[in-house]
């Protein structure tokens, strides 16, 4: 091999070892280091972000801790469980309080309403065995041996919930709290004055708990000067709450008499 040959391959060789050096080192490590340069921008975002969040973690615990305090005042005024007795008792204080005689009462059962949807349909009853309750009532003992009857012909169970239904929250359960929001319509037809329409109203907007007037109907009875109407309240209750079930107030009603004809003291 000649000298010049020689030369030709050593130069070859140089330029090989150059290019493999080129491929195999230098360009994994430019594309390592644009790689590192990439993410170490990513991290400084990040950490301009947590530093900015850190800087503010008290605002942002105690705004937290209110908005928490808030959600809870408003879980406080929902009930835990509604039943019959409750539509009951109500619309018998609605009677005490307002001077408004209610002449018929129909209670609906329990409807689930989906709030990750509320501007679709309601659900479907939550209580397979509670029948909707229809009573004509003349004065407020009336209504009280009713809630009475009713009270002992549904037993509970510890959660609150009626022992002869099951309470289903499906798909309508919030997935957000996992709580489940529950409707119950009270049809109240009654007769009354213009003052006592007014407390009436006020009775039902100003309660503690969740209540809405959906419908209102009211006419004037020339025969006798009073107000004759019908009303449609909705009642709401929040399934899952952390707290019992409050059974009403319902008043002992005395059942017939002992001395029929009045010859024994």
């Amino acid at each position: 091999m000649s000298t010049r040959d020689k030369k030709i391959l050593i130069i070859l060789a140089g330029v090989a070892i150059l290019a493999l050096t080129y491929f195999l080192i230098f360009v994994p490590q430019s594309n390592k280091r644009d790689s590192l340069k990439s993410e170490n921008m990513n991290l400084k975002s990040q950490y301009n972000q947590l530093s900015a969040l850190a800087a503010k973690a008290d605002d942002y615990t105690e705004k937290t801790k209110d908005m928490s305090d808030a959600m809870q005042q408003v879980y406080d005024n929902f009930p835990s469980y509604l039943q019959i007795e409750n539509g009951i008792m109500d619309a018998v204080a609605i009677e005490k309080s307002t001077n408004t005689n209610i002449t018929e009462l129909t209670v609906g059962s329990p409807t689930a309403i989906d709030v990750n949807n509320p501007t679709g349909d309601a659900g479907t009853d939550s209580s397979s065995g509670s029948s909707t309750d229809s009573s004509t009532t003349d004065s407020s003992n009336a209504d009280s041996s009713q809630a009475a009857d009713s009270s002992n012909s549904q037993s509970q169970t510890g959660d609150g919930s009626a022992g002869d239904g099951s309470t289903s929250t499906g798909s309508a359960k919030s997935t957000v709290t996992g709580y489940q929001l529950y409707d119950v319509s009270t049809v109240m037809a009654f007769k009354t004055e213009y003052h006592g329409l007014k407390a009436m109203l006020g009775e039902v907007i100003g309660s503690s708990q969740k209540k809405t007037i959906s419908t209102l109907n009211v006419s004037f009875d020339d025969s006798t000067g009073k107000l004759t109407g019908e009303m449609l309240v909705d009642s709401y209750f929040l399934y899952g709450l952390d707290k019992p079930y409050e059974a009403p107030y319902i008043p002992t009603v005395p059942h017939g008499t002992n001395n029929l004809f009045g010859t024994t003291n």
